[in-house]
């Protein structure tokens, strides 16, 4: 997935050159919409109720949705096939992104923006399928400033978040994968996002939202940010 790169005349100070963004909860604020609407999907089709679906939704937030979906059923004694599992959770991220109309959180046109000034190439690894990534930031209006973008593909189970992704920013950027590790920081906004990230190598930052300080922390967060206002100068500190 190539996009057209914004230029830029300065040159990031410090190590790190790349910074990858999670989507949901990071970027935009759709947890709420995403529980709810997760909530009567699981309730209509497996009859589970919409209040315990959106409780195991916000817990498991960050993960696949396959496996979000996976776990919340054998909890109910339903019992599916991977290859059951791969489709029900690309058919429920769909109906969400489909369905979902969340905003980015205020500050994050002028990070990004901010960003691209300094010279950092940005990208976004999602677990959203990659069409409603595009779609997103198109709408947004964030992909002047996105480089690459990834999220899940129908026909590829393999491709997700994490090191499938990270190797394929690697590839786009033109960076050997040993160097694109040190040279690139991965921000999210769950445990799973930090586990991703430690996992590849790769230094991790966090948005709290749905998870506390503590949480994002001790899941391997360098740091914990509240918003992106002073971003920027974390970077530095990397």
């Amino acid at each position: 997935m190539v996009e057209e790169q914004v230029s830029s005349e300065h040159q990031p100070i410090g190590h790190i050159r790349y910074i990858g963004f999670d989507m949901d909860g990071t970027l935009r604020d759709s947890l709420s919409e995403y529980t709810r609407l997760f909530g009567g999907l699981m309730h209509d089709k497996y009859n589970i109720a919409a209040e315990e679906a959106e409780v195991h939704f916000v817990n498991t937030a960050g993960q696949p949705t396959l496996d979000q979906i996976s776990t919340l059923l054998e909890k109910h004694g339903i019992t599916i096939s991977p290859d059951e599992a791969f489709k029900e959770g690309n058919r429920v991220a769909s109906y969400l992104g489909e369905h979902s109309d969340a905003p980015s959180f205020s500050e994050v046109p002028d990070t990004l923006k901010d960003l691209k000034e300094r010279g950092y190439c940005i990208f976004v690894s999602s677990g959203q399928q990659e069409e409603m990534v595009k779609g997103y930031l198109e709408k947004s209006g964030l992909m002047l400033y996105v480089d690459f973008f990834a999220g899940i593909r129908p026909e590829e189970p393999e491709f997700e978040k994490g090191e499938p992704h990270f190797r394929e920013a690697a590839r786009h950027f033109g960076v050997p994968f040993d160097i694109f590790v040190k040279e690139v920081v991965f921000i999210g906004d769950t445990p799973t996002d930090m586990k991703v990230a430690n996992d590849s190598g790769i230094a991790a930052v966090a948005r709290s939202g749905i998870n506390t300080e503590k949480v994002l922390l001790d899941s391997g967060a360098k740091f914990v940010l509240s918003d992106f206002s002073n971003l920027s100068t974390v970077l530095l500190t990397l």
